[in-house]
């Protein structure tokens, strides 16, 4: 670990950051590097992750910067490094659930992409059956809420509920009723 700098320290530091001194940024990151290591490393559990371990360390990074910028010095309650730590932990979770709902749609282009690519005989068929599709997709899309679409999206890439929950953020039991929702709202709209 870096070199343990005190309240007042830490205090100075932040102050010296604020006035551009770079320097002072570098001994704050440097000291507080195993707390962002830390705080990436939390989602190691996630098989998704690897793919995006430079992208959180570089978001992890900038987080810490802006929350030296946005930190309260007037306050007592809370200590800088707590701060960062819920700072950066948020911005890596809204991140990650990012990147995942991209990816989730971008499966979803993928399974649209070979509906249509069905060998027609015709090019007017080909052209009717992707304008049933997109119909059929806006239908959907139309019906269910954001999370009801991102769970139906991961729940037809062939994903489990408690696949699902961990994606997008929830508990297995809440994927399970929105599955159940989204059956029923599909089955009421589509028949």
């Amino acid at each position: 670990m870096g070199v343990q700098n005190s309240k007042e320290d830490v205090r100075e530091l932040i102050i010296s950051v604020r006035n551009g001194d770079e320097n002072a940024f570098a001994s704050l990151l440097e000291q507080y590097r195993p707390l962002i290591d830390a705080s990436i490393a939390r989602f190691n559990s996630d098989e998704s992750f690897s793919l995006y371990r430079e992208d959180l360390r570089q978001e992890a990074s900038v987080v810490f910067y802006n929350s030296i910028l946005a930190y309260d010095l007037e306050q007592n309650e809370v200590e800088f490094g707590l701060f960062a730590k819920i700072c950066i932990h948020n911005a890596l979770v809204s991140v990650l659930r990012t990147l995942k709902k991209r990816s989730a749609e971008q499966l979803t282009e993928t399974a649209e992409n070979l509906l249509t690519v069905q060998d027609f005989e015709d090019p007017s068929s080909r052209t009717l059956e992707r304008e049933r599709l997109k119909s059929l997709y806006a239908v959907i899309r139309n019906s269910l809420s954001d999370l009801e679409y991102s769970v139906w999206q991961l729940y037809m890439s062939g994903r489990s509920a408690a696949e699902i929950a961990q994606l997008v953020g929830t508990d297995t039991k809440s994927v399970t009723n929105a599955i159940y929702r989204i059956r029923k709202k599909l089955r009421s709209r589509l028949s």
